[in-house]
């Protein structure tokens, strides 16, 4: 008779399959512009289990979010995602929504034609994702809080407009450094989100820009403060990432999008 490896008991209250490997439902590739901290912790929340992030930065990080290290990380992006389909991940997630629209309403698209030319996995795009979470929720009028300065909040207030949304307010923290995006506490979200909501009763949903920006721990209450469902970019990436490869779930707390999945 053939031995079997049983499921063993790791630690108190844990078991561990060592059968399964990582990743053993899927992988979910991310390609960032930025150094991969809070991004990518964010996201490894809201994941089910059985489903790894195989995540990666470009060549060359962004630093400081202006239009030069903009540009320059455009192309580095479409090279990121060439190493992630290398790595035969099941779905790629192309972050950097704010370097595709300093190439202007239509940066999106030719990133994603660029990456189709290279890949042939499922893409959920950084500012596209943000669109089809907005078409599954219904909403038609959008308030948008970010971390960055004015330009880049005009930037996202544009992108939304030219996609068919009323974008009532695009307000943000006025940083430029990513690493200081990445140093703020969620309630520094919280917060702002609150104030803007109060100021546009009448928006059908709240956007929270900036995958760096630590804002998943406060999509549920935010939601509940302002009774408008919360759209945070790495949410509504996993989102379309997991609803593309039929997983029909996530880690609870995350709000109403990500419930949804289960809800199917």
């Amino acid at each position: 008779m053939t031995p079997t490896v049983p499921v063993r008991e790791a630690a108190p209250g844990k078991r561990v399959d060592f059968k399964k490997r990582y990743g053993w439902r899927a992988r979910i590739g991310l390609i960032s512009p930025a150094i991969l901290d809070t991004s990518a912790e964010q996201m490894r929340k809201i994941l089910p289990e059985g489903v790894l992030l195989s995540a990666i930065t470009i060549s060359a990080p962004i630093q400081n979010l202006g239009t030069e290290q903009g540009t320059r990380a455009f192309d580095l992006m479409v090279e990121g995602g060439k190493r992630l389909a290398a790595e035969k991940v099941d779905a790629l997630i192309c972050g950097g929504a704010a370097v595709a629209v300093m190439k202007g309403v239509d940066g999106d698209k030719e990133m994603e034609a660029a990456l189709r030319r290279e890949t042939a996995v499922p893409l959920v795009m950084a500012n596209g994702g943000i669109l089809a979470a907005l078409r599954f929720l219904g909403a038609r009028s959008v308030i948008a809080i970010s971390p960055f300065i004015e330009p880049r909040n005009k930037e996202i207030a544009d992108f939304l407009r030219a996609a068919g949304y009323r974008c009532l307010a695009a307000e943000g923290l006025g940083l430029t450094r990513n690493v200081d995006f990445a140093s703020q506490t969620p309630d520094a979200a919280l917060q702002l989100g609150l104030r803007v909501a109060r100021e546009h009763p009448d928006a059908d949903a709240i956007y929270i820009a900036c995958p760096r920006w630590p804002t998943v721990d406060i999509i549920e209450t935010l939601e509940q403060e302002t009774g408008k469902p919360v759209i945070s970019a790495p949410a509504a990436w996993i989102w379309g990432a997991l609803k593309a490869l039929n997983i029909r779930e996530c880690s609870p707390g995350y709000g109403r999008l990500l419930e949804s999945l289960r809800a199917a």
